[in-house]
């Protein structure tokens, strides 16, 4: 990039001026759950440990090297589906944690950032300046080994953990069963359809909160089908629900209109649930169904539009002005 400095072009790197813009824009200390793709090691899951307009601090297992860049679902809560990052450039790696910034990211996905950023700086001068790193305590350490052999006994030891302390529990108890079980395997889902088959609303919120860990995989559609069942009229917990369900898997689609395929993709998914046995289930079904084909729609008038205006654009740089332009088919 070139600017004027002292009537002298001065020459300064994309990525210098990616951190500086990041460093001044207020961060925010978070504990969201995120899917990473673009690792050398494909799709994984991670901790965003703080967040800013501009990029984030992300903990993940995955190998992230300096200058790789990282696409992101962030399950913020509160949102009907995952914030998507379409470009997160690793700034600096340290062991399992790396600072990122985010300098691919569409219009109407920016405006989210922004409008979650502007409810959590707000939440931050409410509570005060207080800045905490936490940590999985060192208590916890090597017990993801003891517990990914035994999925019921994960599942009794992270339930209590999610008692005591909700608020700390993604860093503590979700971060060490997200290691014991980096896949949300057969076993451990069948164990925590028991969990929300036998249990209440603590039972559901807990089973809710282990699955950010397994964003877009159909893995955890049979956990979510019996959280259907028996809380199909708790607007909160459904909301958990839909959140899980709108943060598909993007490693398998591609190009301009990826986040729309891939959404069909889940809607796709969701055809088992209509011979579920379960009428909640199958009605829940049928209308995410629905939901998905308006959210698809929705997307791809949003590319179209983008990609009009960027022909606009492009038209106007080369000719100077907007006379005859026409917008070209889709």
């Amino acid at each position: 990039m070139i600017r004027p400095v002292d009537g002298k072009v001065e020459r300064r790197s994309v990525m210098n001026l990616k951190v500086e813009e990041q460093r001044a824009e207020p961060r925010v200390a978070v504990q969201f759950h995120t899917m990473v793709s673009g690792s050398v090691e494909s799709e994984g899951t991670g901790i965003i440990l703080d967040l800013s307009r501009n990029g984030c601090r992300l903990e993940s297992p995955l190998l992230m090297l300096p200058g790789l860049s990282l696409e992101l679902r962030i399950a913020v809560p509160g949102l009907e589906w995952a914030l998507m990052i379409d470009g997160a450039d690793v700034q600096w790696a340290d062991e399992d944690r790396a600072g990122l910034a985010f300098v691919r990211i569409r219009e109407t996905e920016r405006q989210r950032l922004s409008h979650v950023m502007t409810t959590l700086l707000a939440r931050k001068s409410e509570d005060g300046d207080k800045e905490q790193v936490k940590l999985v305590p060192f208590e916890f350490q090597g017990l993801e080994a003891v517990l990914s052999k035994d999925p019921e006994l994960a599942i009794r030891k992270g339930l209590a953990w999610f008692a005591q302390d909700r608020a700390e529990f993604p860093f503590r108890g979700g971060s060490l069963l997200s290691r014991a079980f980096p896949t949300c395997t057969p076993e451990f889902a069948a164990a925590l359809g028991e969990l929300v088959k036998a249990g209440g609303e603590r039972e559901a919120d807990f089973s809710l909160a282990l699955l950010q860990n397994y964003l877009g995989s159909t893995s955890t559609d049979d956990v979510l089908k019996e959280i259907v069942s028996r809380f199909s009229h708790d607007v909160r917990i459904m909301g958990g629900v839909r959140t899980i369900i709108n943060s598909p898997s993007m490693a398998s689609v591609s190009g301009e209109f990826r986040l729309a395929e891939a959404w069909q993709v889940k809607k796709e998914s969701l055809t088992r649930w209509l011979t579920d046995e379960r009428q909640a289930v199958r009605t829940f079904a049928e209308e995410h169904m629905a939901e998905l084909d308006r959210m698809i729609v929705a997307e791809r008038r949003r590319v179209e539009a983008e990609r009009e205006l960027r022909e606009r654009s492009r038209h106007e740089d080369e000719s100077g002005h907007d006379d005859g332009y026409r917008a070209k088919p889709f």
